[in-house]
């Protein structure tokens, strides 16, 4: 049977082991390991894997996870050395992790046209100076495809999930159907897609176009190569992470997303701004769903 699989940036910066025990409590042992939380090493972090996994649980990791010991944006799109340098080392310990945790796959963003920094609240702040699409598709590209036979041969899959543009101007890669094409098609086929419902609707607002059609697209073309969903509910300006709404349309394009799978999909709840009564009620309905 498949479960929803819930975020641990719920539990924003608490320890770890905390934040897995609250999260598996609320979904049945599902959890994704995100972010914010304190840093540990690698090999505390495996030996809380290994309890967990002990006990039933089983786990998927996004993006900012490892938790850094110094706080950065991941930006694989960034023409720095030390930001990509910073970038790698997060992710290949990622990947070390995935391996531990039996972790099918593992999800990054795209990259971004700018500079960016962290604010309190956990938005980006970017800087206003920024790269061409084009020289910043290319990095994301290039990095993209250094590190995608370390994964490949691990046996975890790489997933590259879309993100969305400000109102003020569009600062991130992978926004629009057009923007998944041109860096999908350069990639190995090996690498995957995760499909992000909130960061979705922003992009439909702000860019513009239907979501319904984007989806209906982007099943059409890219289904083989989706392997996770990411779900929360927002305003159509903001990643406000919230619970999703009774009548929310994601709930339909679940079904959707669920009826055209001939494999396993891992799905997850990133509601971190929601109470526990919202996040079960969400994880109920999708769990009957995807079921």
């Amino acid at each position: 049977m498949n479960k929803c699989f819930l975020s641990t940036s719920l539990c924003r910066n608490k320890e770890i082991d905390t934040s897995i025990n609250e999260c598996g409590k609320l979904s049945e042992k599902y959890v994704e390991l995100s972010a914010p939380h304190p840093n540990q090493s690698v090999d505390k972090i495996k030996q809380i894997i290994k309890k967990y996994l002990n006990e039933g649980y089983n786990f998927t990791l996004h993006n900012y996870f490892p938790p850094p010991e110094k706080s950065f944006v991941l930006n694989i799109a960034s023409d720095e050395k030390e930001v990509i340098t910073d970038c790698k080392d997060l992710i290949l310990k990622a990947l070390d992790l995935s391996i531990e945790a039996n972790a099918k796959v593992y999800g990054i963003h795209a990259g971004y046209l700018s500079k960016a920094k962290a604010k309190s609240d956990g938005m980006f702040e970017f800087d206003e100076n920024y790269s061409s699409y084009e020289k910043s598709l290319q990095n994301s590209i290039k990095f993209i495809n250094s590190i995608s036979e370390n994964f490949e041969k691990n046996k975890v899959k790489l997933l590259i999930e879309n993100l969305f543009p400000s109102i003020a101007r569009n600062s991130s890669l992978f926004c629009s159907l057009d923007e998944i094409n041109d860096l999908m098609q350069e990639v190995p086929s090996s690498v995957g897609l995760l499909l992000d419902l909130g960061h979705l609707n922003i992009s439909s607002n702000i860019l513009n176009f239907n979501r319904e059609e984007f989806l209906n697209n982007f099943l059409d073309k890219y289904n083989d190569r989706l392997y996770e969903i990411h779900i929360s509910e927002n305003n159509g300006i903001k990643d406000e992470h919230k619970a999703l709404e009774s009548n929310s349309w994601q709930f339909e394009a679940l079904k959707k997303i669920a009826e055209n799978q001939n494999k396993d999909l891992i799905y997850c709840l990133e509601s971190r701004n929601a109470n526990i009564e919202q996040v079960s009620s969400n994880l109920m309905k999708i769990n009957e769903i995807i079921n």
